[in-house]
């Protein structure tokens, strides 16, 4: 049977506000608007995961922002891939929650001399993250109205100072144009079972095993920059098709810690001082070669604590192989990102437990 694309053209209108989480950014505190239009296609069971998470949506979006008209900021640009997962669905009324991550560029950027008023950002390109939860109601076969909450955000992942990062809190509405007929045979589509039994009485535990390494630009603030080192592992326990919950142990290595410690008359006899082991609780969500893991860690050890005990990690692993796979990682503490990290690891699964075949 053939499908049709099930492509729409969408334009939404937000208005916010910058959130400033930090004082430094509470003198550009105002409301302005923001523009937003993409092009999304209604998944149809291609893959086991669109059908997994009751056939997403997904696209690209390009946003502009006008950032208040303020002299030190300038313009937000910003393109970025999206997917956006049903939470209820009840005839023509939708109810999602959308995640977007991509690149932005903003036109104006910290610098010593002729902009020294911008703490937020220390770079023109950055990485975009989009997160929204709206309603979407078919108004017609081809028009669709929505309404939303959501969030937007800027930041370099540290890797050039400043970088507070722009936050900004948006509601927002749209409108949708289906550019073809709808594809009717979405409902008639189901999961294929899985071998008798064996869903129900084998089980898996999952090993990745990783390394990455991060860049910090710090000039600005330390007169050079420096590497970031990580090494770890997550235990992962597949609890469905969509997600895995589990735990983690991991190391990191900033060599930009011993300036800063020097810095504050701490005396770094031992560079291994600086090494942070650190335990974690983790969650996988699961898209077919594309995992979205989230950490949240605990430091054991290391003298370098201005930031606090905790930690959080997010990163997406695409796996290229059975056994491999590559991963890029954000990590931050309280909201605040610390480096952006870029790596390869090996995947292990032992399977147990007995399989029956019918």
């Amino acid at each position: 049977m053939l499908f049709t694309s099930n492509m729409m053209l969408e334009g939404r209108f937000y208005y916010g506000f910058l959130y400033a989480q930090h004082i430094e950014l509470e003198k550009f505190n105002g409301h302005f608007p923001v523009f937003e239009i993409n092009l999304q296609q209604e998944t149809f069971g291609k893959h086991k995961w669109e059908r997994a998470f009751g056939y997403p949506n997904i696209g690209i979006s390009f946003l502009y922002t006008g950032l208040g008209k303020s002299p030190a900021l300038g313009s937000a640009f910003s393109i970025f891939p999206f997917i956006n997962f049903p939470l209820v669905r009840h005839k023509n009324f939708m109810f999602n929650l959308r995640f977007g991550l991509g690149v932005g560029y903003l036109t104006k950027r910290f610098d010593r001399l002729t902009n020294y008023k911008n703490l937020a950002i220390g770079s023109h390109i950055n990485a975009s993250v989009n997160m929204m939860l709206e309603a979407r109601y078919k108004l017609t076969e081809r028009l669709t109205l929505s309404l939303g909450f959501g969030l937007q955000h800027f930041s370099n992942g540290s890797l050039k100072l400043p970088n507070y990062g722009l936050n900004i809190p948006a509601i927002n509405a749209g409108i949708a144009y289906r550019l073809a007929r709808e594809n009717r045979s979405i409902g008639d589509r189901f999961v294929p079972p899985t071998e008798p039994y064996s869903a129900i009485l084998r089980h898996s535990i999952e090993f990745d095993i990783g390394v990455s390494l991060g860049w910090k630009n710090m000039k600005a603030v330390l007169g050079k920059n420096y590497m970031v080192y990580h090494l770890y592992e997550n235990t992962f326990f597949p609890v469905q098709r969509k997600s895995k919950w589990g735990f983690g142990l991991d190391f990191s290595y900033d060599e930009s810690h011993v300036k800063i410690l020097e810095s504050r008359g701490v005396d770094v006899t031992n560079k291994l001082n600086i090494l942070r082991p650190g335990i974690n609780a983790a969650y996988m969500l699961v898209l077919s070669k594309l995992g979205f893991i989230l950490n949240l860690g605990y430091y054991l050890g290391g003298l370098e604590r201005s930031n606090g005990p905790f930690y959080e990690k997010i990163s997406f692993q695409y796996k290229f192989t059975k056994d491999f796979y590559a991963n890029v990682m954000l990590k931050v503490h309280w909201g605040r990102a610390d480096y952006i990290g870029w790596g390869l690891g090996l995947h292990i699964e032992q399977t147990y437990g007995k399989k029956v075949h019918k």
